[in-house]
C-alpha cells in the first residue's frame, strides 16, 4: 500500500498463515506462501480513506488466512481517546475537535472479524503477537493509538472473497456516524464536489 502525504489515515494490510508466516498484502510473495491472490484498490476522499480488497483461493484445496488491517489516524495526538463500540462494531477516536471512526465490511461468508485497538504498549507487543497470529486486546485507549481489524478467512477451492476497510474523519460525531452507516450498508459513497 502506497504512502499518501495528503491522507488523513494510513491503512496497511498484513496476511498471516498457519505456518506462522506473514507478509504485506501487496507483497508478490503472498500467493506463493498462501495460495491466495489479493487485489487492493485504495481510495482517498474528502471524508477519509478506504481500501477495497478481493482475495482469491488459486488452489484446488481449502485454505485459511488471517488478515490484519492496521489503521493509523494521522491527526491522533497525545490527548486522544479511543473507544470500541460493540453495538456498531466500530472504533471511535477523539482528538481535539476532531472525531474519527473506522470499520471493515466483508461480504464474504466463512469469515470471523475481530477489532483490536492498540495503544503504544500494544504496538510494542505487535511483533510478538504475529508469531502466533493473535493480538492483545485494549477496548479503550488513550494517547496515540492504532486500530487493527483481524479477518480470519476460510476459503473453499477457487473461492473469491471481497471487503472494504474504511476510516472517516470529521468534526461532528453524528455526521461521521451516519456516513459510516451508509458505507457499511453499501448505500452511498459520496464523491468530492
Amino acid at each position: 500500500m502506497k504512502e499518501n502525504p495528503n491522507g488523513k489515515f494510513h491503512i496497511q494490510g498484513i496476511a498471516w498463515n498457519r505456518n506462522n508466516e506473514y507478509v504485506p498484502l501487496n507483497s508478490e510473495k503472498l500467493t506463493s506462501l498462501t495460495g491466495i491472490s489479493v487485489k487492493i484498490h485504495e481510495h482517498i476522499e474528502g471524508w477519509g480513506e478506504s481500501l477495497a480488497f478481493e482475495m482469491v483461493n488459486t488452489t484446488k484445496e481449502s485454505r485459511h488466512l488471517k488478515v490484519f488491517f492496521l489503521i493509523e489516524w494521522l491527526a491522533c495526538k497525545e490527548d486522544g481517546v479511543g473507544v470500541l463500540s460493540l453495538s456498531k462494531d466500530t472504533f471511535w477516536n477523539y482528538s481535539g475537535k476532531l472525531v474519527a471512526i473506522t470499520n471493515i465490511v466483508s461480504c464474504a461468508g466463512s469469515v470471523k472479524k475481530s477489532i483490536y485497538p492498540l495503544n503504544l504498549k500494544g504496538l510494542q507487543l505487535w511483533k510478538k503477537s504475529l508469531s502466533n497470529g493473535s493480538l492483545y486486546y485494549y477496548p479503550i485507549t488513550n494517547g496515540l493509538n492504532m486500530m487493527v481489524y483481524m479477518l480470519d478467512f476460510s476459503f473453499k477451492p477457487f473461492e473469491v472473497k471481497q471487503g472494504k476497510v474504511y476510516a472517516i474523519e470529521g468534526a461532528l460525531e453524528e455526521e461521521v456516524s451516519n456516513l459510516s452507516d451508509r458505507i457499511k450498508n453499501g448505500l452511498a459513497f459520496p464523491k468530492e464536489k
